[in-house]
């Protein structure tokens, strides 16, 4: 997930531009780690979105409706005390890092006006939300980190807030591209890992546009580079930190196919290594839009995956079921025998002893006129010997229509099953 430092910093430079100076007027939580702040702005409504997710944490102005709890969070009801009526002062972020502040001057119930500040710290599943007072300190936050949890930096009430540990990197604002590219001479690692380690606040997608707008292989040894590549790289970081510096972003979503359907990234800065890429007007709207089509295709990914599940399921009994009766089939196939049997036995009545265990008869239906051997039940008279060869017959026939009709409906309800996993797999949105 591409929201770097330098997306942090686009994101702080629009809400100051939209938001400060606004007036914080319901706040929601739609979800366990998501915080929905109505704001009135510069006469108009806005919504910000604080998600604290494992997989998608991020902060924006949003479009998106959700459904509400009946009964408030803890930690919503905490907010709504400590920021409902408060006029938003800043929005400010530190050094790069992914953690964005919202100061908020609110009144209490007595009346004092004070400062609180509303902290987003966007680090996949650290990420947290945390309010805290004008001292500094923790009033609450939405995921409580205690000691078992962490040694390093406690996330509690009434603890002193803690920046989390810093990165050995150089910032932005502080780069010497001729000096970058000198110390690369030294390492052996690939040149995108290499910008990685050494600028804060790069993800690896602009990493990897630098090199390609150098004309590098992002794979490449960053040792190798030659005298005209290392120019390249040194006017090209240059160029990216001074657009940087001078705020000059240009939202933009990354897709996988030519329709725009499937996003695959997003950034702040304008991406050429991609061939579909779709500019917007700001950076909230690449995350909402980008969120918004990740969460239509989870959405539709979880219900494909529900449904397939069934589908499989109901195509194993409908096999299995398929296999007995085509069993069943093969038992019943040689029916006409038993009637032949039967009759048989009943033409020649008047030559078959009582008590034989077997007669050989002659099979008078046949063109060669020969002998059949048929099993005779000793404790049955002839007569009676022919109703059981008619009785078997007469149930073989009856199952051999049943299951017929049965194999026959099987066979169409696995042509439907195998059509319904077609449509599955060329799916494309939710019902």
């Amino acid at each position: 997930m591409p929201f770097d430092g330098i997306v942090a910093r686009c994101v702080v430079d629009e809400l100051t531009k939209v938001l400060a100076g606004g007036r914080i007027e319901k706040v929601f939580q739609p979800e366990a780690d998501e915080i929905l702040i109505n704001v009135r702005a510069w006469n108009a409504n806005y919504k910000l979105l604080l998600s604290a997710s494992a997989n998608y944490p991020r902060i924006h102005v949003t479009d998106a409706v959700k459904e509400n709890p009946a009964a408030p969070p803890v930690f919503c009801m905490l907010l709504r005390k400590h920021l409902s009526g408060g006029k938003i002062l800043s929005f400010e972020f530190h050094d790069y890092e992914r953690i964005i502040g919202m100061e908020v001057e609110s009144a209490n119930e007595l009346g004092d006006v004070s400062v609180k500040k509303l902290i987003i710290e966007i680090m996949g599943r650290h990420s947290n939300i945390i309010l805290v007072n004008s001292e500094n300190k923790i009033i609450d936050a939405i995921k409580h980190v205690d000691s078992d949890i962490s040694r390093v930096r406690e996330v509690m009430p009434a603890r002193p807030y803690i920046l989390p540990p810093g990165q050995n990197k150089t910032s932005p604002d502080f780069l010497a591209p001729d000096e970058l590219v000198s110390n690369s001479l030294s390492v052996q690692v690939p040149l995108e890992k290499y910008l990685l380690n050494s600028i804060k606040g790069f993800s690896p997608l602009l990493c990897r546009e630098i090199c390609h707008r150098a004309g590098i292989d992002s794979s490449m040894p960053a040792a190798a580079l030659d005298i005209s590549q290392q120019s390249s790289l040194g006017h090209v970081v240059a160029d990216t930190v001074k657009e940087i510096s001078d705020c000059r972003f240009r939202p933009c979503i990354i897709f996988e196919d030519e329709a725009l359907e499937k996003p695959l990234d997003f950034h702040c800065m304008e991406i050429h290594q991609y061939r579909y890429v779709r500019s917007l007007e700001s950076m909230s709207k690449v995350l909402d839009n980008f969120y918004a089509a990740r969460d239509r295709s989870q959405r539709l990914k979880q219900k494909k995956s529900d449904v397939l599940k069934v589908v499989n399921n109901v195509m194993d009994r409908c096999n299995k079921k398929l296999a007995i009766q085509q069993e069943t089939m093969r038992e019943v196939a040689d029916r006409e025998k038993l009637k032949l049997f039967g009759e048989l036995i009943t033409a020649n009545i008047y030559c078959i002893p009582a008590g034989a265990k077997s007669v050989s008869l002659l099979n008078y239906y046949s063109e060669d006129s020969e002998y059949i051997d048929i099993l005779m039940d000793e404790n049955l008279l002839p007569q009676e010997n022919a109703q059981k060869y008619f009785k078997k017959y007469t149930k073989a026939k009856s199952t051999w229509m049943y299951t017929g009709r049965q194999l026959e409906e099987t066979r169409k309800e696995l042509d439907y099953l195998e059509s319904v996993l077609h449509l599955l797999e060329n799916c494309i949105t939710p019902a």
